[in-house]
């Protein structure tokens, strides 16, 4: 019976041995299938990214890493809910990690404003893309609650400032949003983003000033031409908001060469022209804007249609000019909210 016994153990550390070895291979095997999948999102390949990072957590549920590559394989489709399912199995094995955290709050934030975007086009039997939801009443609790993990374990990641301050200013908070929106912009992003947020922010504010000098920053600090485009219309607004037109005009324009279908760009440097009584390039840029524009630039292009009749109206009676100029949107916003920030 001892010799059985002595058998039966020698088996058994045998048997262990064995299914070591093949843990150690499975793992091994996940740790390939994940670097392959690095390697694939590296060449914007996402799909092929995609199933190598669920081969390697199928063969390793533990492998953090490939939870995160597959978060942010899903966050590239803009495949909000399947992002947050992967990156939240990552939090879940590592929950010091500072990117695990920025990244799911990140993807929650992003979720929330994808559904309130749904939410908004059943309402109006719209496409998503073509509403803005009013966001001020969104629970956004959870990605604040990760993004502000996220600075906590390490106060230098500037994306996490910046999806904050975006929270901050979604929620009302306009303070504390520029705070956050400030301290992102001392990392010097390369990303347009923040630099547009905060522009915006102080343009509500009627902080024009400071809205064109974050705006011009960012022009020289964010890399390549395209990323340009929307820091270069905020310069634009800027100046059109002190009446500068001329300067409008041409940050329009260096908005328009970054990229072409910026049909905003388009509309408000028409409307620069109408303003300084340049009707002919009016003329030219409100009817492009009116053929391209899509649903959700609908009320732009009312604006545009009455500003093209006022032109009408003044080639037929020489001498004449139009009666009253029609407000921009942002000259709509500011009616009714602008006015008496001044008087606090």
């Amino acid at each position: 019976m001892k010799l059985v016994g002595i058998a039966i153990a020698l088996a058994a550390v045998v048997a262990l041995g064995a299914l070591g070895g093949c843990a150690n291979e499975s793992r091994n095997d996940s740790i390939r299938a994940a670097n392959k999948g690095a390697e694939a999102y590296g060449k914007k390949e996402i799909e092929t990214a995609i199933s190598n990072y669920k081969r390697a957590v199928e063969l390793w549920p533990d492998n953090h890493e490939a939870w995160y590559g597959l978060g942010g394989s899903y966050a590239e489709k803009k495949d909000w809910t399947n992002a947050a399912d992967a990156i939240s199995h990552a939090v879940q094995l590592v929950p010091d990690q500072a990117m695990y955290q920025l990244l799911y709050g990140r993807i929650l934030y992003e979720k929330a404003v994808r559904t309130a975007q749904e939410e908004e086009g059943r309402k109006e039997n719209k496409k998503p893309e073509e509403v803005v939801p009013d966001l001020t009443s969104v629970n956004f609790e959870k990605p604040l609650q990760q993004l502000q993990e996220a600075v906590k374990l390490n106060n230098e990641l500037w994306r996490a400032h910046y999806y904050i301050g975006r929270i901050y200013r979604d929620t009302g908070r306009a303070k504390e949003a520029a705070e956050e929106l400030t301290r992102t912009l001392q990392a010097a992003p390369t990303d347009p983003g923040p630099w547009v947020a905060l522009a915006e922010l102080y343009r509500q504010w009627d902080y024009t000033d400071q809205a064109i000098q974050i705006a011009e920053a960012g022009t020289a600090v964010v890399p390549g031409i395209t990323e340009k485009a929307d820091i270069w219309f905020e310069v634009g607004m800027g100046y059109d908001d002190k009446r500068l037109y001329d300067k409008a005009i041409d940050a329009y324009t260096k908005s328009l060469e970054a990229k072409r279908d910026k049909h905003t760009a388009k509309f408000q440097r028409g409307q620069a022209y109408y303003r300084k009584n340049d009707y002919g390039n009016a003329k030219r840029d409100l009817e492009e804007f009116s053929k391209t524009g899509g649903v959700s630039v609908q009320f732009e292009k009312q604006q545009a249609a009455k500003m093209l009749v006022d032109i009408a109206a003044k080639s037929v009676v020489p001498g004449s000019t139009p009666v009253e100029q029609p407000k921009s949107p942002e000259d709509v916003v500011k009616k009714g909210k602008g006015r008496g920030k001044r008087g606090r």
